[in-house]
Protein backbone atom coordinates (compact mmCIF):
# COMPACT_ATOMS: atom_id res chain seq x y z
CA UNK A 1 0.00 0.00 0.00
CA UNK A 2 1.63 3.35 -0.63
CA UNK A 3 0.98 6.27 1.21
CA UNK A 4 0.58 9.65 -0.84
CA UNK A 5 1.86 13.05 1.38
CA UNK A 6 -1.93 13.34 2.26
CA UNK A 7 -1.95 10.45 4.02
CA UNK A 8 1.34 10.84 6.07
CA UNK A 9 0.62 11.48 9.72
CA UNK A 10 3.18 13.88 11.23
CA UNK A 11 3.02 14.02 15.15
CA UNK A 12 5.18 17.10 16.09
CA UNK A 13 7.70 16.45 19.22
CA UNK A 14 7.42 19.03 22.12
CA UNK A 15 11.07 20.44 22.98
CA UNK A 16 9.20 20.19 26.93
CA UNK A 17 9.30 16.27 26.85
CA UNK A 18 13.15 15.85 25.57
CA UNK A 19 14.35 18.64 27.37
CA UNK A 20 16.59 17.93 30.77
CA UNK A 21 15.23 19.22 34.13
CA UNK A 22 16.97 22.03 35.11
CA UNK A 23 16.63 24.58 38.31
CA UNK A 24 18.09 27.56 38.35
CA UNK A 25 19.73 26.55 34.84
CA UNK A 26 21.28 23.90 37.32
CA UNK A 27 21.32 20.01 37.19
CA UNK A 28 18.08 19.21 39.69
CA UNK A 29 19.64 16.59 41.86
CA UNK A 30 22.85 18.38 42.52
CA UNK A 31 20.95 21.77 42.97
CA UNK A 32 18.68 20.29 45.96
CA UNK A 33 21.90 18.86 47.13
CA UNK A 34 23.51 22.34 47.58
CA UNK A 35 20.55 23.56 49.14
CA UNK A 36 20.44 20.86 51.70
CA UNK A 37 23.74 21.21 52.42
CA UNK A 38 23.39 25.14 51.97
CA UNK A 39 20.57 24.97 54.75
CA UNK A 40 21.67 22.07 57.08
CA UNK A 41 24.75 24.91 57.85
CA UNK A 42 22.58 28.21 58.01
CA UNK A 43 19.95 26.42 60.26
CA UNK A 44 21.17 24.47 63.11
CA UNK A 45 24.49 26.49 63.13
CA UNK A 46 23.91 29.69 62.42
CA UNK A 47 20.15 31.34 63.48
CA UNK A 48 19.28 28.88 66.06
CA UNK A 49 22.81 29.39 67.90
CA UNK A 50 23.22 33.45 66.53
CA UNK A 51 26.56 32.09 64.98
CA UNK A 52 26.00 34.42 61.86
CA UNK A 53 29.28 33.36 60.54
CA UNK A 54 27.63 30.14 59.10
CA UNK A 55 24.78 32.24 57.87
CA UNK A 56 27.15 33.97 55.57
CA UNK A 57 29.47 30.89 55.02
CA UNK A 58 25.82 29.28 54.14
CA UNK A 59 25.00 31.87 51.81
CA UNK A 60 28.57 32.22 50.01
CA UNK A 61 28.17 28.37 49.09
CA UNK A 62 25.38 28.67 47.70
CA UNK A 63 26.01 31.74 45.33
CA UNK A 64 29.13 30.11 43.94
CA UNK A 65 27.50 26.49 44.03
CA UNK A 66 24.42 27.56 41.77
CA UNK A 67 27.26 29.61 39.11
CA UNK A 68 29.39 26.43 39.42
CA UNK A 69 26.21 24.17 38.91
CA UNK A 70 24.88 26.55 35.88
CA UNK A 71 28.54 26.17 34.03
CA UNK A 72 28.46 22.68 34.57
CA UNK A 73 25.16 22.07 33.02
CA UNK A 74 26.01 24.84 30.12
CA UNK A 75 28.88 21.86 29.25
CA UNK A 76 26.48 18.73 29.63
CA UNK A 77 22.96 18.89 31.27
CA UNK A 78 23.20 15.88 32.45
CA UNK A 79 26.58 15.50 33.94
CA UNK A 80 25.74 14.02 37.51
CA UNK A 81 24.48 10.87 35.59
CA UNK A 82 27.15 10.32 32.80
CA UNK A 83 29.86 11.05 35.87
CA UNK A 84 27.89 8.44 38.10
CA UNK A 85 27.48 5.53 35.24
CA UNK A 86 31.39 6.19 34.22
CA UNK A 87 32.00 5.79 38.11
CA UNK A 88 30.03 2.18 38.18
CA UNK A 89 31.76 0.81 35.24
CA UNK A 90 35.30 2.15 35.29
CA UNK A 91 36.49 -1.59 36.79
CA UNK A 92 34.21 -2.94 33.78
CA UNK A 93 35.19 -0.95 30.76
CA UNK A 94 39.55 -0.04 30.73
CA UNK A 95 40.13 3.19 28.79
CA UNK A 96 42.35 2.61 25.87
CA UNK A 97 42.57 4.33 22.08
CA UNK A 98 41.65 1.02 20.52
CA UNK A 99 40.25 -2.37 21.22
CA UNK A 100 43.02 -4.51 20.51
CA UNK A 101 45.70 -2.47 22.04
CA UNK A 102 48.48 -4.24 23.80
CA UNK A 103 49.44 -2.53 26.95
CA UNK A 104 53.16 -1.48 27.26
CA UNK A 105 54.76 -3.54 29.99
CA UNK A 106 57.99 -1.67 31.21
Amino acid sequence: MLYNDEEIRVIPVRKSLTRPQLICGCDRVLFLLLMLFCIALIFPGGLGSGNYVNILIGIVFFVVGVQILAVLAKYDPLFSLIFSRAIKYQDAYVSTSHVHRQDKKY
